[in-house]
C-alpha cells in the first residue's frame, strides 16, 4: 500500500495550500511545517482563560478553546482554504492535529457529543459545505465523540461578522437559530464548534438556544482567535 501511495504522488503530486510545497506521502492536505508554524494559543493550558471568560454569564460554559491565533499568514490562509477557497480538508486536518493535542490534557472528558455551528440553508447551497462540519469531522476522528448536526438549525441568514463592532455582532446574531431536536441534546456536555471566534456571539446564540433542551452543558472549541483581549498570552511558554 505505501508503494502504491508513493506511485501515486508521483504521478499526481498533491501541494500544501498554504506554502506551495509538495506534499510528501504521510502529509494530508496541509504540510508538517505550516501545521507547526500555526502559532499556538494554548489556551486549554490556562483554568478561566480569556476564551472561556466570554461565555461567562451567557452559558453554562464548562471549557472554551482556541487552537491557533489569527494573527499570521499561516494563520489566515488556513482559515481562507478551510472556509472560503473550497478546501475544507484543511480544516479537517487541523482539526486532527488539534484535537490530538488537546487528548493529552483532560479537555474532552465528560464530553457526549459535537454540535457544529449550522450554516443557513442559503449560505450552504452558495458555498457548497459547511466548515465547522469538517471541523467537527477531525475532532470526531481523534476523540471518537459522536456528531449531531440535527439538534439545532439556522433560521435567519444575518451578514458576515467580520466588519462589525463588538455590540453589531451581538445584535447581527439575535434570533439566528433554532433548536429543533431538544431531546438529542437534553442532559448532555455538548462541544460547540466554530472556525473562528472573536467574541464568541455566534457560538453564544447557537449556544443559548440548544441550553433550551434542558440539563445541557457548553463547552466551545475553534480554529482560530482573533479576539483582541488575549493577544498578552501569545508568548507564553507552556
Amino acid at each position: 500500500m505505501n508503494i502504491l501511495n508513493d506511485i501515486v504522488d508521483f504521478l499526481f503530486p498533491r501541494y500544501c495550500p498554504i506554502c506551495g510545497k509538495r506534499l510528501s506521502s504521510g502529509e494530508k492536505n496541509i504540510c508538517v511545517l505550516c501545521l507547526n508554524d500555526l502559532p499556538r494559543t494554548n489556551a486549554h493550558f490556562t483554568e478561566d482563560n480569556p476564551i472561556e471568560k466570554l461565555y461567562w454569564t451567557h452559558l453554562p460554559i464548562e471549557r472554551a478553546t482556541s487552537f491557533f491565533f489569527y494573527n499570521s499568514i499561516e494563520s489566515r490562509e488556513t482559515i481562507y482554504h478551510t472556509k472560503y477557497f473550497n478546501d475544507p480538508k484543511v480544516g479537517e486536518a487541523v482539526a486532527r492535529v488539534m484535537a490530538e493535542e488537546l487528548k493529552e490534557t483532560d479537555f474532552f472528558d465528560g464530553m457526549d457529543i459535537i454540535v457544529p455551528i449550522p450554516l443557513h440553508p442559503r449560505r450552504l447551497r452558495k458555498r457548497g459545505y459547511n466548515q465547522c462540519d469538517f471541523i467537527a469531522k477531525g475532532i470526531s476522528e481523534e476523540t471518537g465523540l459522536p456528531i449531531e448536526k440535527n439538534a439545532v438549525r439556522r433560521i435567519i441568514d444575518n451578514s458576515s461578522q467580520t466588519q462589525l463592532t463588538t455590540t453589531e455582532r451581538k445584535e447581527n446574531v439575535v434570533g439566528i437559530f433554532q433548536l429543533i431536536h431538544p431531546e438529542k441534546v437534553l442532559g448532555k456536555h455538548v462541544l460547540l464548534i466554530d472556525d473562528v471566534i472573536t467574541t464568541g456571539a455566534t457560538s453564544i446564540s447557537c449556544g443559548q438556544e440548544l441550553v433550551k433542551a434542558g440539563d445541557v452543558k457548553i463547552s466551545v472549541i475553534s480554529m482560530a482567535y482573533a479576539g483582541k483581549s488575549f493577544l498578552s498570552y501569545e508568548n507564553r511558554q507552556y
